[in-house]
């Protein structure tokens, strides 16, 4: 996620703090220092408010955590690599890279989340009654204040719209029972943005009724859910377009190979210029060796172009994202969309057979959707799943 940085490692799993993250916490700390405690729990010293909101905002981010975790657990536990999770200013998500192999996998993975957060609430409202007897102290503030948080949490995760742990969960039963993968995104991508709509119409609503920053947090709720139902369903029709599609199927064969030896001046004169290439392949005789970028020639003194061999400043192989030929094309999509590669090399046995570009899948989609093609079979499609 853009605009994140890496604060910590846990189990192997990398923890970003995405920058928006900053603001929730500050107006979460704001919010609770001047609202919440000083009605719930009287007679405190401002200063004691706000370190209070600022340990229960933190506190609870933890517990956003924690229900991250749960999530990266199980599916790590599935089989399913997890790359990272990301705390931000709607809590926090776990990128996983890959989607579940089953309808039993995808349950298992989406429902942790909340039975964690839900297992926090009473944990602390537990330690609530059990260590505070109800006395009005701090600590009892902070436990009742995360008891409710992470119930509401909890609760409000199980709602069943994508890309909530409820519209997975959603996901995961019509599949088990369709079959379908694709189809079940569709309809849980579908309510999800019903319900994304019905939280904007309730901000506006709240908004004018005078409950300002509410109504706007409340809005901002649903634009999100709505964009990431919508993302969620333009996935979909990626997978269900190229189902059985290989690389080599779209893939272009027209591609320039440039020599390694020759010198960064000739690169330019003989084909950077003359075709307007912003980058180029490099073959060391017949196998694929690295990319050239015109970043990366900027970085040579220009006096140097002549003598210097444009495999000293390529890009090796060894730090390219490259694809085979009979890979499935929705498997490479996702990779395209996850990195934001616009072109990636298809090579076989080291040696370049042809470019798979960003706008070449699209144009592959819109002719399929133009010619009602789909490639998917009711036996590729209604296969009952395992869990």
């Amino acid at each position: 996620m853009p605009g994140s940085f890496r604060i910590a490692t846990i189990a192997g799993i990398d923890i970003h703090i995405n920058l928006s993250w900053i603001i929730i916490l500050l107006l979460l700390t704001v919010s609770l220092a001047t609202g919440l405690f000083p009605r719930s729990f009287p007679g405190f010293t401002s200063s004691t408010y706000f370190l209070l909101g600022l340990v229960s905002a933190l506190l609870l981010f933890v517990s956003v955590l924690l229900h991250e975790l749960a999530h990266s657990f199980v599916a790590r536990a599935r089989g399913l690599p997890v790359k990272n999770i990301t705390l931000f200013i709607f809590g926090g998500v776990s990128n996983i890279e890959r989607e579940p192999r089953s309808a039993g996998a995808d349950f298992q993975v989406a429902i942790v989340g909340p039975l964690a957060s839900l297992l926090i609430s009473g944990i602390c409202y537990a330690l609530w009654a059990l260590l505070t007897r109800g006395a009005d102290n701090p600590i009892a503030a902070i436990l009742l204040y995360l008891a409710a948080a992470n119930l509401l949490l909890g609760l409000f995760n199980l709602i069943p719209g994508y890309p909530l742990d409820g519209g997975r969960i959603l996901r995961a039963i019509v599949w088990k029972f369709t079959g379908n993968i694709n189809r079940a995104t569709n309809i849980a991508a579908a309510i999800g943005q019903v319900v994304a709509i019905s939280f904007i119409i309730w901000g506006i609503f709240l908004f004018f009724s005078g409950n300002s920053f509410g109504g706007i947090w409340i809005a901002f709720i649903g634009w999100f859910m709505l964009g990431a139902s919508q993302a969620a369903r333009t996935q979909s029709t990626f997978e269900d377009t190229f189902h059985n599609i290989t690389v080599q199927e779209v893939m272009s064969h027209n591609v320039i190979l440039i020599p390694a030896n020759i010198s960064l001046q000739r690169l330019i004169d003989e084909y950077i210029l003359p075709q307007g290439l912003r980058s180029a392949l490099i073959t060391q005789g017949e196998q694929f060796a690295g990319l050239i970028t015109l970043s990366d020639i900027r970085h040579i003194p220009r006096e140097q172009w002549a003598t210097t061999p444009v495999g000293f400043v390529m890009k090796p192989v060894s730090q390219l994202h490259v694809v085979a030929p009979g890979q499935n094309l929705r498997d490479v999509i996702t990779l395209i969309n996850d990195r934001d590669i616009n072109q990636l090399p298809v090579v076989e046995n080291g040696r370049l057979l042809g470019i798979l570009s960003r706008d070449a899948v699209l144009r592959a989609l819109e002719v399929r959707r133009r010619l009602g093609i789909k490639q998917e079979t009711e036996q590729d499609q209604h296969q009952p799943t395992s869990s």
